[in-house]
């Protein structure tokens, strides 16, 4: 097993883990709260992102300015059915999307939502450490030695321990920004 593909894997999980985690929203406008928004047009069904640009107007709105201004309604229409509590506005070239002041119970919510994501991303983290200790194994009977196989099997412990450090040191800071009004 080469412990670069193993580093890789792992580094993976727990980018996967913060791509996740931006969708949680912390009552700040960011674009990634919206751009995977399944908008329907041309008749097919795409996100948001293939069909517009996504600004930032201020701390509480997003401007969505498509690239062809005939799809405006359907813009709206996928936000709106997204059922994120948004509510689009069109107005004329382009939609205003507003975000909500989160209630404090709202915050708790999505606090448990990302302990959630969290703890997945941990599971990830220990199925590829599984994978990584079988193939060590595999490669000790095929006659590995076991000082090597020893070696490969400390590193990957520390590499998964930094991994989830990484993991926890996300959750934390995505924590406080949550529950910061």
């Amino acid at each position: 097993m080469d412990i670069d593909i193993f580093k890789t894997d792992l580094d993976k999980c727990v980018d996967n883990l913060t791509e996740d985690l931006a969708q949680i929203r912390t009552g700040r406008a960011t674009p990634e709260l919206i751009q995977d928004v399944l908008v329907n047009a041309y008749q097919t069904e795409a996100p948001l992102k293939n069909y517009a640009t996504i600004n930032v107007a201020d701390n509480r709105s997003l401007i969505v300015i498509p690239w062809d201004k005939s799809i405006i309604d359907n813009i709206s229409k996928g936000i709106s059915s997204a059922n994120l509590g948004f509510n689009p506005v069109s107005e004329g070239d382009h939609v205003r999307v507003s975000i909500p002041d989160l209630t404090q119970e709202r915050r708790v919510e999505y606090v448990k939502v990302m302990k959630e994501r969290v703890e997945d991303s941990r599971i990830a983290v220990r199925q590829v450490r599984q994978k990584f200790m079988q193939e060590i194994d595999e490669q000790q009977k095929e006659g590995f030695s076991e000082d090597q196989a020893d070696m490969l099997r400390e590193e990957g412990e520390k590499l998964v321990k930094e991994s989830n450090a990484k993991i926890e040191e996300i959750k934390d800071k995505k924590e406080e920004e949550l529950m910061t009004i």
